[in-house]
Order: structure tokens, then sequence, then C-alpha cells
């Protein structure tokens, strides 16, 4: 049985820790401390594999230099960065510590877990921005969140409304392991758009339950964000016509729409 913890970092990240029942290997999905993962390490007798990169933004790749170290033998896997991704805060060592990098269509074979993953490029929060798809769930990094999705950095309104509808191309029952916890806000948000979907009310009744508990909202599910979140639903007509009136003239493409509430979001209610 395939056993996927929450590590908290920072103030609101998540690093994804993957263990095979019996087993001492243990898989990380984007670090960005140090300390937290080596806590873990510790208190569960488990020695890292493999880290696995979503991006190189510094808090997903933060802890990755000291973990390495800690760990000799651990192999680094993520993507290269796009020459063109010049909008990145940080020009990172990462880039020259990867065992492996990976591009879409790759397979992560890691047999001592018996795990594999397939790459898919889904870029938009950044140029370089991967998930890791395979055992009926996906590793989606900053590119979608629970009733949400990233800020562009460095990639264009096109490619990230391109890359969330390859996500929703997989299952609806596929989990969903995102990065932050950002749901409930989120869903503020998806109530702004979409005032009365009675799925998103309930769904939001049902997060800040969790989230008063301490509980995580992710992972998500495939179906559950085709029903709440605004940034999957370009082409419901609600969706459309919100961001449409706040735009203040007609969005013919589904881009156009992701692109409206997205300067939607950044301006006006985060």
């Amino acid at each position: 049985m395939l056993t996927i913890t929450p590590i908290h970092a920072l103030s609101d990240n998540y690093i994804w820790a993957l263990q095979r029942n019996g087993s001492p290997h243990l898989v990380l999905v984007d670090p960005g401390q140090a300390a937290p993962v080596i806590k873990y390490v510790e208190e569960n007798n488990c020695q890292p594999l493999a880290i696995l990169i979503t991006h190189q933004h510094y808090d997903h790749t933060g802890g990755v230099a000291t973990l390495l170290k800690k760990y000799p033998g651990c192999l680094l896997i993520g993507p290269d960065r796009d020459p063109s991704d010049i909008k990145l805060s940080i020009d990172l060592p990462v880039a020259q510590l990867f065992t492996r990098k990976v591009k879409a269509g790759d397979v992560v074979n890691l047999p001592e877990l018996d795990i594999q993953f397939e790459v898919m490029a889904i870029p938009g929060h950044t140029l370089d921005h991967l998930a890791f798809y395979g055992e009926g769930l996906v590793f989606c990094g900053d590119l979608l969140f629970g009733a949400g999705c990233g800020r562009i950095f460095s990639g264009t309104p096109q490619q990230f409304a391109d890359s969330l509808d390859l996500l929703m191309t997989l299952p609806q029952e596929t989990l969903m392991y995102c990065a932050h916890e950002y749901t409930v806000d989120n869903l503020g948000f998806a109530k702004w758009v979409e005032p009365a979907s009675s799925d998103i009310i309930a769904r939001d009744e049902l997060e800040m339950a969790r989230q008063e508990k301490g509980q995580p909202t992710v992972p998500t599910r495939v179906g559950l964000e085709l029903k709440t979140n605004p940034f999957v639903r370009l082409q419901q007509p609600q969706v459309k016509q919100a961001a449409e009136k706040f735009a203040g003239h007609a969005l013919n493409e589904n881009w156009q729409v992701f692109a409206a509430l997205r300067e939607w979001k950044d301006t006006q209610y985060d």
C-alpha cells in the first residue's frame, strides 16, 4: 500500500512524502525546507530515495541542497529550466544538482517503491512546470490548487489554460496533490464568480470545517475541481459571463476568460 503524508513547510507549503508499507525508502515531492523533512525521516526511521521537483521556485527547492548532502545517493529528478524563463526571482543552483532532468512523455521508475510516474508538461505558473502522474494520483505543484490555481510568473494565460485543460482530462477520481493550503481562500473567490453554485457552497462548508480542525484540504480530485474551480470551468456560461462583466467586453476564447479571472482575483480579491 502506498502512503502519502503531507509535511508542513514554510507558512502554507506541503512537502509530499511517499512510502510503501514495509519499505524503508522515501520519495519526496517539492521540499521547500530541509528541517521538517529531516525530522520526519528521523521519527519514521526511513531513507530518502528520490526527490521529485515540479518547478524550480525556491519554496519548492529550498531544502534540496541540504537534503542531498545529508542523504548521499538520493536522486533529484525534475525539469530543466527553460532559458526564456526570465521572470524567476532567484537563479537557484538547483539545476546543477539534478540527477535526471525530465520532460513531457518521460517515465520516472522508482522500483524500490514499485512506483512509476508519467511526466506531464504543464507550463503556466512557470515555463518549466511539470506534473507527475501515476498510481491514480498527480503531483501538480503550483499550477492547480484546491478551487483555484497559481499566479502567472513566466508562462502565459493561454499556456496556463491549456495546462489546466490537460490536467482535467485525467480520470475524475484522480487525486490531485498540490503544494499549498489555499482551498478555503480560493473558495471565497469561487463564490464571487458563481454565487449561486450549491457545489461551491457545500464544499466551502466542508473545507472550512476541515481547516478549523487543522486538517489538510488537499488532496482534491479532478471531478471535484470540475464542479467548483472557476479556473477549470471556463466554458460554463455563468463563469464566462462573470469574467466578461469584470473585463467589460466579450471574451471569445477560453484562455481570455482565464486571463480575466486571474486578473480579477489578483487585483480585487487577494
